[in-house]
């Protein structure tokens, strides 16, 4: 049941308007052969009442780090290809602070997730990525239902 209702806040979520703020990317000096990077992006949804809009969001965002994850170090030992991420899931890195709803995750299922999401009243959203290059991109791109297409 639980898959049914994720599927349902996925496709009424993607396709909304939203408009970008702000997008900083800092590429950090690598250790050894891991490059550390930090994201965040801060946009605000189009919509006349935003806030209906603030579970839908937050479980789709996280549904889309949690697909394009993957291990990294010790995580392998956790790391099974065709888990896939669910309601359940997603709630444990639901919380209410500072007056706003966010979800954060760091390892999860053996995937390196490193994503934190803050959803303000008014719909204005903070996207914050650590050690996943630019791939929040690409989510929203996602989250307004365009496609990407990448140089091969």
């Amino acid at each position: 049941m639980d898959y049914e209702y994720g599927n349902k806040l996925t496709s009424e979520t993607i396709g909304i308007p939203i408009k970008i703020i702000s997008n900083d990317y800092d590429e950090l000096p690598a250790i050894g052969d891991v490059n550390n990077t930090y994201h965040k992006i801060v946009f605000q949804i189009e919509e006349e009442e935003p806030d209906i809009w603030a579970i839908g969001l937050l479980f789709t965002l996280s549904l889309m780090s949690f697909s394009y994850a993957a291990p990294r170090g010790y995580s392998e030992i956790e790391f099974q290809p065709d888990d896939e991420w669910d309601v359940l899931h997603f709630l444990k890195g639901l919380e209410y602070k500072r007056k706003n709803l966010c979800f954060s995750a760091d390892y999860v299922m053996g995937r390196l997730v490193k994503t934190d999401i803050e959803f303000e009243s008014g719909g204005r959203v903070t996207l914050r990525t650590r050690n996943r290059g630019k791939s929040a991109d690409r989510w929203l791109l996602n989250l307004q239902g365009k496609k990407h297409i990448r140089k091969v």
